[in-house]
């Protein structure tokens, strides 16, 4: 696969994926792992869409300031996500550091998360992450795929 490819490969996966899975390192030898929404699937999120228009492949997570994996994260930024769709056996992981973006706060926030973060999207204990990944790593259209971005 080529680059060209791949990036088309890795916005298809993006864009359809229902989930993700967002791994870090905390204190334990071993990764954790944990499901979050993925916020740029625009059939569950359509008002992001516009938002992720020009982000690349940054991956962007909505959680709380309060998680443990924020605070393995404050600690050790070096993450990794995986997006799949699984009926086309079609997955791409991303890895990178993950670190607090205040400036997305305002724009990633959706109807009904208040449910969450009582005090709307000003509540201390809602926090945007942001990944930029420096490798991607997947299967698509029946072959793997191995880049550093």
């Amino acid at each position: 696969m080529d680059r060209e490819s791949f990036s088309a490969a890795a916005r298809d996966i993006m864009a359809r994926a229902e989930m993700l899975s967002l791994a870090t390192r905390g204190g334990e030898p071993y990764p954790m792992i944990r499901g979050l929404f993925n916020l740029r699937n625009p059939e569950q999120f359509p008002g992001l869409a516009p938002f992720f228009a020009d982000k690349g492949l940054a991956v962007y997570l909505g959680t709380n300031t309060s998680s443990v994996k924020v605070g393995e994260l404050a600690a050790e930024s070096w993450a990794s996500v995986y997006f799949m769709i699984p009926g086309e056996f079609k997955g791409l992981m991303l890895s990178g550091h993950a670190v607090p973006d205040e400036s997305a706060r305002e724009q990633l926030w959706v109807e009904g998360w208040d449910r969450y973060y009582a005090r709307g999207r000003r509540d201390p204990d809602y926090t945007v992450l942001r990944l930029d990944p420096v490798r991607a790593r997947g299967w698509y259209a029946g072959e793997p795929f191995d880049f550093t971005v």
